[in-house]
């Protein structure tokens, strides 16, 4: 095994933790149990055979059960540590799928904008499946097959020790051609994760976008990219099946020589009287299980490899720098932060630009104050950095230079939840989840109540429309909210945003999507939350400035 291999395979191993040894240890004992049954059976087979052979039954029905008990013995030690074998295995396997998923929720908003949603779900459900089949059954089979061949060449030595030497020559040289499959099944492993995330990516780009595709041309071109790149990934699944296919042919030929050679060597062994013909056949019946066992060790071995291709996929994904709690700023001795007094934030020559860009800014020495509880209108051309400046408030991004401040508290002090904790945010287009209207609501505040949800849907005039749903607030949203119109589903997300009760609320073109009667009762709600918090409005739509007690244009 290369060193990165070992290494993926070793750092992977350690994700158990303690329950490790308890694992290793399940399935140490089951291969013991197995063995032992299997051992039980080929030395009835012998003092039979030696016993009918010779005429000597003196002690026969003690030897058959006292193998009939290590029998069961085997048996029930087997069950026993399968079972716990697999509750280890699939709770590692649980665990791995756990981090994936909690290192998602750690990565930083740049990740989730540059990066197409596939990606995260390839990792999520195509890598770590596959990862996973380690602890479920790779690795088992694997260390199975490797302890039984040592277990069986105990009494298969004790039988006949020339004839043993003989077998593993054979098995040795099936074992050699096995593992020249090992590199080839990792490289197509990896090949088959890469296609799977394009597949994903251009599926759900069709499904992102199913209006423009039953409308615009853009529909067959897409379609024909995603049944390019399944043929491309059906490409590499077929290499990978004839290299299996090809694994499993030369197995079943090394099956019928390894059988043929031991015939032969056998009926010259008995016959030059280094063997006796009880000890032949339980030499047999135990080199079946050995042949196959040192088989499964090749075979079993090049799976292992296309496992660990995918378990390296899920290091990179989990290596990948995380949202750190708090952000580096530049010192506040540069930057002061101003008395809070009636200031709720307070912006000071920050400049900002997105990784990839070059040395194109978005925000260039960009300053702003925003009094407490007022209405400020941030307005300017398209691409002038609006909904970047949503974005540093919000804490998704540090500018490069610069300082803020929100309620007298400077973030270069504050982590990013504290942060957050003093903001409420409504983008452009608000995601609701497939939920009731209440839920989606409520999403705002942990625990909220009844009174408190229909409360804040009251406050963003949502309530009204909410009543004559069907179901009112139990009502089901389909994915996205796709069920509401466009102003009704920014109502809600208006409430989700009043129900968090935080002194600040960003509105990033809350209204620019909607038709001039949505817009009304949506600048209705804005217009009633005035007095009560600070909201700063990311507008162009002059209307929507209009209502603003300031206006801040960004960009010039």
């Amino acid at each position: 095994m290369e060193r990165s291999i070992f290494k993926t395979f070793s750092r992977f191993m350690r994700l158990m933790g303690g329950r490790l040894p308890i694992y290793l240890a399940a399935i140490l004992i089951s291969t013991i149990g197995d063995s032992i049954r299997r051992i039980a059976d080929s030395y009835l087979i012998k003092n039979i055979i030696t016993a009918a052979q010779t005429g000597n039954t003196e002690n026969i029905l003690l030897l058959v059960l006292g193998n009939l008990g290590a029998f069961i013995f085997g048996i029930l030690l087997w069950r026993f540590s399968i079972i716990r074998y697999n509750i280890e295995g699939k709770t590692a396997a649980g665990k791995v799928e756990k981090l994936v998923f909690s290192k998602a929720m750690r990565l930083p908003m740049s990740y989730y904008e540059q990066n197409h949603s596939s990606d995260f779900m390839s990792r999520l459900i195509f890598d770590t499946q596959r990862a996973s089949d380690i602890f479920t059954s790779r690795l088992r089979r694997l260390l199975a097959a490797a302890i039984s061949t040592v277990i069986y060449l105990i009494p298969m030595f004790c039988f006949s020790w020339e004839l043993t030497l003989c077998l593993i020559a054979i098995s040795a040289l099936a074992f050699v051609v096995n593992s020249l499959f090992a590199k080839p099944l990792k490289t197509a492993g990896r090949k088959l994760s890469d296609k799977n995330n394009i597949i994903l990516e251009k599926l759900t780009s069709i499904l992102s976008g199913m209006e423009l595709i039953k409308i615009f041309p853009v529909g067959s071109k897409l379609s024909k990219e995603y049944g390019e790149s399944n043929k491309e990934y059906f490409q590499i699944q077929k290499r990978t099946n004839h290299l299996s296919a090809g694994l499993e042919g030369l197995n079943c030929m090394f099956d019928l020589t390894g059988a043929l050679a031991f015939l032969g060597l056998g009926v010259w062994f008995v016959s030059q009287g280094k063997i006796t013909l009880g000890e032949l056949t339980a030499l047999y019946s135990l080199y079946g299980t050995f042949r196959y066992a040192f088989l499964d060790i090749g075979m079993y071995l090049p799976q292992m490899m296309n496992c660990l291709a995918n378990a390296e996929k899920i290091f990179e994904f989990l290596d990948l720098e995380e949202e750190p709690e708090q952000w580096k700023f530049d010192s506040a001795e540069e930057h002061p932060v101003i008395s809070c007094g009636d200031t709720a934030l307070s912006i000071n020559n920050i400049d900002f630009s997105y990784p990839g860009v070059g040395d194109r800014k978005i925000l260039d020495n960009f300053s702003m104050e925003v009094k407490r509880n007022s209405f400020v209108a941030v307005t300017g051309e398209s691409g002038c950095g609006k909904s970047t400046l949503a974005k540093l408030l919000l804490g998704f991004y540090p500018p490069e230079k610069g300082s803020i401040s929100v309620n007298g508290m400077e973030y270069a002090e504050m982590t990013l939840k504290d942060i957050r904790e003093q903001i409420s945010y409504v983008p452009q287009e608000p995601y609701l989840y497939e939920a009731s209207i209440a839920e989606n609501i409520a999403y705002g505040k942990y625990g909220a109540s009844r009174e408190e949800i229909i409360a804040a849907a009251k406050a963003a005039n949502a309530h009204d429309f909410i009543e004559k749903l069907p179901n009112g607030y139990d009502t089901m949203l389909g994915e996205r909210g796709n069920t509401l119109s466009g102003g009704e589903r920014q109502r809600i997300a208006i409430a989700r945003a009043i129900i968090r009760n935080t002194p600040v609320m960003i509105l990033d073109e809350a209204t620019s999507a909607l038709d001039n009667e949505s817009e009304t009762l949506v600048q209705d709600a804005i217009k009633s939350l005035k007095g009560g918090r600070t909201i700063i409005m990311i507008a162009h739509r002059p209307s929507s400035i209009a209502a603003a007690d300031t206006v801040v244009r960004v960009g010039g």
